[in-house]
């Protein structure tokens, strides 16, 4: 067996990412920076500081959404201003999209 010339990487728990997520979108929505309504999520775009951490941010929210709401994987959210209610984003066929930044 060599090991020293294999590259070794954590896997990050999984758990302990849900978790941090959860506690993030509820304390978000107690804020009052984010409101999930049914498929919709309403927010203010401020929050994403890049396309980057956007999508992070849908994947996020939609994995949210699956835990809490009971939505499937294959189900659609849709991303809004939370004042305008201008289309930000989505998550469609299990994939994320910006579509203003």
């Amino acid at each position: 067996m060599i090991y020293a010339k294999k590259k070794v990487q954590h896997t990050a728990n999984l758990a302990s990412q849900t978790a941090k997520i959860i506690a993030n979108v509820k304390e978000l929505e107690e804020k009052n920076i984010i409101r999930i309504e049914g498929n919709e999520v309403l927010l203010y775009p401020e929050i994403w500081k890049d396309k980057v951490t956007a999508l992070n941010w849908i994947k996020c929210l939609h994995l949210y959404c699956m835990m809490k709401k009971r939505f499937k994987e294959s189900d659609v959210l849709f991303f809004k201003h939370i004042e305008t209610g201008v289309v930000l984003g989505a998550f469609k066929n299990k994939k994320a999209s910006v579509l203003i930044f």
